[in-house]
């Protein structure tokens, strides 16, 4: 991954904005081969100190896929049980085709649905939209940080060799925060003796002039009273962006107390 990006303001970021979205125009029509646009994708953290880490990742690194999918076949059982909510695992579809690594659009549904509920994922949530990330990075308004990030992701399915890292796609049938969101998704992964792990993303590497870029912004959490009123006056709130009774009160605690 590139060195991390130091910003003074909020204004230094919308100003990178504009320049990875011409970077991105200028790639579209320079390249024949791309029949798409390919957008970037954001993330927004609330501490700089914190590296890029699926919640897998956070409790055991380097999982085997063959382990957690197991895992994941048991988890699927418990939550039917609880909740009366089933997956058929079981299906064979066109795998989704990841390099090395290929995975049904069942285990991928079911795995978005997991990580939206907080069970430990190798997946990372991205959102399309550089205002949703600015939002998750600044909305704790408890947190001493002295800086948050907000990663940019641009490329189409991959970059680098080993660990690469790859993005499934938006279109799934999971939680409705997914859309609320602008959600998708990016897995990064090793292979070692035929069999896959899952790796750091810290250790990719790539740039934009070969098959991605994935680079860190660092802005100054004062800076978060300004984000927060004009994320507010856009209509991106926790209400919003989660539809709960909770992040109801979240959203009317900014707007009463914080923003007041």
């Amino acid at each position: 991954m590139k060195e991390p990006i130091p910003l003074n303001t909020w204004e230094d970021f919308e100003k990178e904005l504009v320049k990875i979205n011409e970077q991105n125009e200028t790639r579209h029509h320079q390249d024949e081969n791309l029949s798409r646009m390919v957008y970037p994708l954001f993330r927004g953290v609330k501490d700089n100190r914190y590296q890029l880490k699926s919640t897998l990742d956070r409790i055991q690194e380097g999982m085997s896929l063959s382990r957690y999918l197991k895992i994941v076949k048991i988890v699927r059982e418990h939550i039917a049980t609880c909740t009366g909510k089933k997956w058929d695992l079981e299906e064979t579809n066109e795998p989704i085709h990841l390099g090395s690594m290929k995975l049904q659009p069942s285990y991928y549904e079911f795995m978005a649905y997991l990580r939206h509920n907080e069970f430990p994922s190798p997946l990372i949530d991205w959102t399309k939209s550089p205002y949703v990330a600015a939002y998750f990075a600044f909305r704790d308004i408890y947190s001493k940080a002295e800086h948050v990030s907000i990663f940019v992701y641009g490329g189409d399915t991959m970059f680098g060799e080993s660990p690469s890292m790859w993005t499934l796609g938006p279109s799934i049938k999971t939680s409705r925060t997914h859309f609320l969101q602008q959600s998708e998704y990016s897995i990064c992964y090793r292979e070692e003796n035929k069999k896959i792990y899952f790796a750091n993303y810290e250790e990719v590497e790539g740039d934009i002039e070969d098959q991605g870029f994935l680079v860190r912004y660092d802005i100054p959490a004062s800076e978060r009273q300004k984000v927060l009123q004009k994320l507010d006056s856009m209509n991106i709130t926790a209400y919003s962006l989660f539809g709960s009774e909770p992040s109801l009160m979240e959203t009317l605690t900014l707007r009463e107390i914080i923003l007041r």
